[in-house]
């Protein structure tokens, strides 16, 4: 085969042409990302997305994150789900078709990036599948999760950083770049530092410099100016909103005295360095063989594109931005690197691109190597091992799901059979929630003192209180003030019935390694509350059902 830097003859490339060696690439990469798409349109809710879940149906009641329905994460997720009720209905499916887009969106995305760094469009094409598939093996725990729609967005933003606008639009494709960072942002503030590293790839790479010096200077500074003020704009825009909400110190106290305390509980006997480290391995060697295996051929194999180095430095630059985050978080979860895969993608496609031109090409037994390296890839190391059975059999359930129409197996029936995680089972939710709404009436207030807030939704029912969920009383920082203001909001606002769960102690969130029920002796004010006032009619698995003693 002629050499990557030494350009095939005349014969070989009309043939080429003539029979597309790549069309079966592109083919079975479009098969993988529509495979990949349909598993996760019908992905049901976990703990987190029951959360967003409860402050978006808030936010379209006029409520206001933080200071009427809690949580810590940014408030740019509550916003995604909230518009994905308004336009589709508030199902668990909303979110997931606005997911579903949004990755369809990315996934053409790095298909043009292929041609624009790679000259070929069929990496990026494989590099979509890579990102597909590996979206979908999330599963439904790691997915719609703020990482799930950052990913996209930066997608979209390499995609106006790199194209050869002209003069003329080039400021606005710069204002364009810099409000998708903001946006991003908002979803998790180190995903908009994606922002400095295409702004410097416009300022030494796409520009061309000027003959004059004072010309070429503003050519370089324009575009950290243009993309810096309007990566501000939707930032500057929320911040503004939750201040004439009045929610800003709510949100003040949580991002930046209640999260840090969060983030600490991570920190405790590790080094920045040892950190670092796991963070970039977990990255592109541990959460999956098919992106270890690319990455590991893209850097190995000598070029194929003039741009392929200045791509890879534009994708390394982003992902500093993200893995300092990551790492800065500590926890290390699969969703964490979920806006890094779309990334890491690009050059494991560019890598396994380059693998077939150099041992795939022309040859049966070289196309049957490179097929079993990559079926070896996708096989060998999954994101994620703890859901139950493996990935390909919950694809066949939700592919039966899907083709049937539901008709061969119920929305119930697939949740029982397939989303249940840890101590989290939401067909137990959903069984616990029926029962809860034989003593309630739509818009009576529940409180549940636990970690499941899709009860809140599944019984269509108001919380008593803006901790819809107790873990500020149960952590080791801050809960002198959550608890306080938990029993105004109980006393102000009663509930017709409250829910304790056990089995939901999470040491890595709480910094304690009791559950709820546990935990309540030591939090006698509401022990005392609750016992006084209610009694225990009824359990369920890990739920306890208590109703006001008056009305018994």
């Amino acid at each position: 085969m002629p050499s990557a830097s030494v350009p095939p003859p005349i014969s070989v490339l009309s043939a080429e042409a003539k029979h597309d060696p790549d069309l079966w690439l592109r083919v079975c990469s479009w098969l993988v990302v529509v495979f990949s798409l349909a598993q996760v349109l019908v992905f049901s809710f976990g703990r987190d997305q029951g959360i967003y879940g409860v402050v978006a149906e808030g936010i379209l009641r006029g409520e206001v994150p933080y200071r009427d329905l809690w949580d810590f994460k940014p408030p740019g997720i509550f916003f995604v789900y909230a518009s994905s009720f308004a336009l589709f209905g508030k199902t668990m499916m909303a979110p997931r078709l606005v997911e579903v887009v949004m990755l369809f969106g990315a996934v053409l995305g790095l298909r043009r990036l292929g041609g624009v760094f790679f000259q070929s469009r069929t990496a990026g094409i494989m590099a979509g599948a890579i990102f597909a598939l590996l979206h979908a093996q999330l599963d439904f725990w790691h997915t719609g999760q703020p990482e799930s729609f950052a990913g996209p967005l930066t997608i979209y933003a390499i995609v106006l950083t790199t194209h050869p606008w002209s003069k003329k639009h080039r400021f606005f494709a710069q204002l364009a770049t810099g409000i998708l960072f903001g946006l991003a942002f908002l979803l998790k503030p180190p995903f908009g530092g994606g922002a400095i590293a295409c702004a410097f790839y416009l300022s030494f790479q796409a520009l061309p410099p000027s003959s004059k010096r004072g010309s070429r200077i503003f050519e370089r500074i324009t575009p950290f100016v243009t993309i810096g003020f309007a990566s501000l704009v939707p930032i500057i825009a929320l911040c503004l909103w939750f201040w004439s909400r009045g929610g800003w110190p709510a949100l003040s106290w949580t991002l930046f005295e209640f999260a840090p305390g969060y983030t600490a509980l991570s920190w405790v006997n590790r080094s920045a360095a040892g950190m670092a480290f796991h963070g970039m391995n977990e990255a592109f060697f541990g959460l999956s063989s098919l992106l270890a295996l690319g990455t590991l051929a893209a850097l190995t194999i000598h070029p194929r594109a003039n741009k392929e180095r200045s791509g890879f430095s534009l994708l390394l630059g982003i992902l500093a931005f993200q893995l300092i985050g990551i790492t800065i978080q500590g926890k290390f979860f699969q969703y964490h690197f979920g806006a890094s895969i779309p990334l890491i993608a690009l050059i494991a496609g560019q890598g396994y691109y380059k693998l077939w031109r150099r041992i795939g090409l022309g040859s049966f037994s070289g196309s049957l190597a490179f097929s079993s390296l990559v079926l070896l890839g996708a096989l060998m190391r999954l994101p994620v091992n703890d859901t139950p059975g493996s990935f390909w059999n919950r694809s066949l359930s939700r592919m039966q799901y899907l083709l049937s129409s539901g008709n061969a197996l119920s929305r119930n029936q697939l949740d029982e059979r397939l989303h249940y995680v840890g101590g989290y089972n939401l067909d137990i939710v959903r069984k616990t929630a029926r029962e809860i709404t034989h003593h309630l009436q739509p818009g009576d207030y529940l409180y549940v003192w636990g970690f499941e807030p899709a009860l809140y939704s599944l019984t269509k029912s108001r919380p008593s209180s803006r901790y819809i969920y107790n873990v500020p009383q149960r952590a080791q920082w801050q809960r002198a003030r959550a608890r306080r203001r938990l029993m105004n909001d109980l006393r102000a606002h009663p509930p017709q019935v409250v829910v304790t769960q056990k089995r939901d102690a999470i040491h890595f969130v709480t910094g304690s390694r009791l559950d709820s029920t546990d935990s309540l002796p030591d939090f006698p004010e509401l022990q005392t509350w609750l016992q006084t006032r209610y009694k225990k009619m009824k359990s369920l698995d890990r739920f306890s059902i208590w109703l006001p003693i008056a009305s018994q």
